[in-house]
């Protein structure tokens, strides 16, 4: 393990490893200020949850005349909710590999990656709602759920419930972290990874929106990048220490 002064001393962007997995949460200014980080990102959730659904219940409520109000609500919430779960992802990869040049502090990349896993189920919650309130698609609740049971693009609907599950199973088993082994929530934790390639096929095979040009730009740029932090992750490690040891000597060291 790297002594303090040397992480201390390191420039923004740089971090060393622990011990090449790098799953832990990062220091923080004192003990309780992890647990309170992930209690206010709890309470974000719960409060977005509730303003979201609220929304979307009051737009159902005055979407009498035929409109498409309701199904507009569940393409957004359930848009913004895959950016956001790719953006929890992409800084999940980053903070494991402590590699994200610009951000100085670890810190500031755990709570964007805590941060966009809350939320996007929170949006997920509201786009599931979304679609049961809607009249048109004619969706029931178990439906959302598990899938199966849909008679819109089923196999679709079965991959975006899935991804659900297991977003819930990680933020789960995060918040109870401190009471399993950390083998067993690294290895459940892996799954994210699972949760996003599931959700992106579901956008692609049921997502309405799909069919536009912007929408695949999207698709494409997000997917692009999860797989290129998986590539860094699990078989680049050794360009990323090396551009890790680059950026400890500096400027000064490379010009000698």
């Amino acid at each position: 393990m790297a002594d303090r002064d040397s992480r201390r001393d390191a420039p923004a962007g740089w971090h060393s490893h622990r011990d090449g997995i790098a799953d832990e949460q990062p220091a923080y200014a004192n003990a309780n200020a992890a647990e309170q980080g992930k209690l206010m990102s709890w309470k974000v959730m719960w409060a977005t949850t509730v303003v979201l659904m609220t929304v979307v219940g009051v737009t159902r409520a005055v979407d009498d005349d035929g409109g498409t109000d309701v199904w507009d609500s569940a393409r957004a919430s359930g848009f913004v909710g895959y950016l956001l779960l790719w953006g929890a992802v992409f800084t999940g990869a980053g903070s494991n590999l402590r590699f994200h040049p610009g951000v100085g502090k670890q810190a500031i990349v755990w709570e964007l990656h805590r941060g966009c896993a809350t939320l996007a189920l929170a949006f997920v919650a509201a786009h599931m709602l979304a679609l049961v309130l809607d009249p048109f698609v004619g969706f029931a609740v178990p439906d959302v759920l598990v899938g199966v049971t849909s008679d819109y693009r089923p196999a679709a609907v079965v991959l975006g419930a899935l991804s659900l599950w297991l977003l819930v199973a990680l933020l789960v088993t995060t918040a109870y972290s401190g009471a399993m082994p950390k083998s067993w929530w690294r290895g459940i934790h892996y799954t994210g990874y699972v949760a996003y390639g599931l959700a992106l096929m579901h956008g692609l095979m049921a997502g309405s929106d799909s069919e536009h040009w912007p929408t695949h730009v999207i698709y494409t740029f997000t997917g692009g990048a999860i797989a290129g932090a998986l590539f860094l992750r699990f078989f680049g490690r050794p360009w990323v220490e090396e551009q890790l040891e680059h950026a400890a000597e500096g400027p000064c060291h490379s010009s000698e």
